[in-house]
């Protein structure tokens, strides 16, 4: 881990990260078999210090830095799948580790949301410029608890259904390639007393079955006001 950072920092010295660096990070990471917990961590980090860096001059620089620091811990995340259980909180912090590590897109389509880390990790991605879509149920939304209003008063896109029947899907799909679904509620009692189930997989085909769905759904739900 030390080594990782470091690297990072002295790729930073400059404006130039070279195709030599990017290498060199990939190798570092594959090298390692890093956790959930220090991936996100991580990717913190990479933040973190492109923004002490970041001005006026070096800001383009910086951005592809960010992503292609960013490319190579999700290459070294990469495999047929991953699963998490619940109670506890495996399955909340396989959800907040996958939107910390989103560089473009996060597409979330979910019954409802009530768990304020949850809630705070995708405000987070909003606001560092990741293009966060919610589908939500319309019920739900209204819920003592529900965190929808404030997402969207943080700017973020919501659309919900217009029926008396639920929208009950649980799944995310982040920047294209990795799809996270399952059981799993994304509220607070979820993870602390109901026996959830998540499961993580960049498998194309499944991942692109998922992404139909959300468009198709995202096409036919209305805008949350």
């Amino acid at each position: 881990m030390e080594l990782i950072v470091q690297h990072l920092q002295s790729s930073l010295e400059d404006t130039i990260f070279s195709k030599a660096e990017k290498g060199e990070l990939k190798s570092l990471v594959s090298k390692h078999s890093l956790s959930d917990h220090e991936l996100s961590f991580l990717r913190s980090k990479i933040y973190s210090l492109a923004m002490e860096k970041a001005n006026a001059e070096n800001y383009s620089f910086i951005i592809d830095w960010i992503k292609a620091a960013n490319n190579a811990l999700l290459t070294s995340s990469q495999g047929a799948a991953d699963v998490f259980f619940s109670p506890g909180e495996e399955c909340r912090n396989a959800i907040i580790n996958r939107i910390n590590g989103a560089i473009h897109q996060i597409g979330i389509c979910v019954f409802t949301i009530s768990d304020d880390r949850i809630t705070d990790a995708i405000v987070t991605a909003h606001k560092k410029g990741v293009n966060v879509k919610i589908i939500t149920d319309n019920d739900k939304s209204w819920d003592e608890g529900s965190d929808i209003k404030q997402l969207a008063r943080a700017g973020v896109s919501i659309k919900m259904d217009s029926t008396p029947n639920h929208m009950h899907h649980k799944f995310m799909v982040v920047d294209n390639k990795s799809l996270l679904t399952g059981s799993y509620n994304w509220t607070m009692s979820a993870m602390r007393y109901n026996h959830e189930n998540i499961l993580i997989t960049e498998e194309t085909g499944v991942v692109r079955s998922f992404l139909k769905e959300f468009d198709n759904l995202w096409r036919q739900m209305i805008v949350y006001k």
